[in-house]
């Protein structure tokens, strides 16, 4: 199986939840993931734990699973939360084997605003862990109880401590990332030297795991898990120092340049008037306001014999859905918008009056 469909498959899942409107989606490999902690947790369980049967050593290994999994959701949720208190909206919550990642539909425009989201998913995770261990010290050393409690603590404390690791991509590397950014005022600086922390973590995790497992404290699972993890690092810290690369070519970014130009022909216009009004432009049919673009593929098709009398309305892709954006947008806050809308296509506006139309795929381009 290629990278591409490895990480295509870990990708795969199903909604699991909404909250506030944002799909939290479960991975399939959570559930790989899951069946390997019962099988390796349920023996643990069943020798710790006196008088405990199989039937329920198992069921306490699947809560543990189920901990690891809610423990992860409330620490994506930790981001989530301050993202849309920043006013940055949430797209999608994904949980998988590796953890989860939630998904902004634009960056934070600030360095505090950036470090105070990554550090909100270790904050939720050290708070979940504190509350294990006041439950260690108010129930019975190895009794169920403190068996579970014993679970939300580590998986907690855990999640918190290692995602404080100032490597990109985790949450400490993105604190890193803000506080370069913050300190020389270049988002791209602070990019590329936590994406190559995020390396160094990627590699350390793989000696530690290694070194781990040679002394006994680590099963075969445990080293795949981590290696695994170590793998997702090193893509993550990678695409981290690939960004970087490109921020010569975001501050470049110019709406006014990028757009398409535009002639605004009336909708009661047939296809060979708007042509010949365009002379090449993008045609955009106004009435009292845009109604429509005109389809390049479909003006095409119609007969050359046609052309002068075809209505331009049967021609039109409907303007309802594409939103204006002011032509001296520029850099990060031009990309910043796109991402903040989804659109394809936006109307460019200058001083109330359209201009052109921009396209997503030109800016995609321009990055390249």
């Amino acid at each position: 199986m290629s990278t591409t469909n490895v990480l295509a498959f870990r990708r795969s899942g199903f909604t699991l939840v909404r909250f506030k409107g944002i799909p939290v989606t479960l991975g399939y490999t959570w559930l790989l993931l899951a069946a390997m902690v019962v099988a390796v947790y349920a023996p643990i369980v069943q020798r710790s734990v006196p008088g405990i049967g199989a039937g329920a050593s198992l069921l306490v290994a699947a809560l543990f699973a189920l901990t690891l999994l809610v423990s992860v959701l409330l620490h994506e949720l930790g981001h989530a939360l301050v993202s849309l208190r920043a006013g940055i909206g949430v797209r999608q919550i994904n949980l998988d084997a590796l953890g989860g990642f939630t998904e902004m539909d634009r960056e934070a425009a600030r360095p505090g605003t950036a470090a105070a989201i990554a550090l909100a998913g270790p904050a939720v995770s050290a708070a979940l862990g504190l509350l294990g261990l006041l439950g260690l010290f108010a129930t019975t050393v190895g009794s169920l109880s403190w068996q579970l409690c014993f679970q939300i603590c580590v998986a907690n404390l855990l999640v918190a401590v290692y995602n404080l690791l100032p490597g990109l991509p985790l949450d400490g590397g993105k604190a890193l990332q803000a506080g370069i950014w913050a300190a020389t005022g270049d988002r791209w600086t602070g990019y590329r030297l936590a994406g190559w922390a995020g390396r160094v973590v990627a590699v350390a995790t793989v000696g530690a795991g290694l070194w781990l497992f040679a002394a006994a404290w680590f099963s075969w699972i445990g080293l795949l898990l981590l290696l695994l993890v170590s793998f997702e690092l090193w893509r993550g810290a990678s695409g981290a120092i690939r960004a970087a690369r490109m921020g010569p070519r975001v501050k470049a970014l110019d709406a006014a340049a990028l757009a398409r130009p535009a002639a605004l022909v009336p909708a009661d216009a047939t296809l060979g008037e708007a042509l010949a009004a365009a002379s090449g432009r993008e045609v955009v049919a106004v009435a009292d306001r845009p109604v429509g673009v005109l389809d390049r593929a479909a003006a095409e098709a119609v007969p050359p014999g046609q052309v002068a009398a075809m209505p331009l309305a049967g021609l039109l892709r409907s303007a309802e859905r594409i939103p204006g954006i002011d032509a001296g947008l520029q850099g990060q806050a031009l990309v910043d918008a796109i991402g903040e809308s989804g659109a394809e296509r936006f109307f460019v506006v200058d001083e109330g009056r359209l201009t052109g139309l921009l396209y997503t795929a030109d800016v995609v381009k321009a990055l390249r």
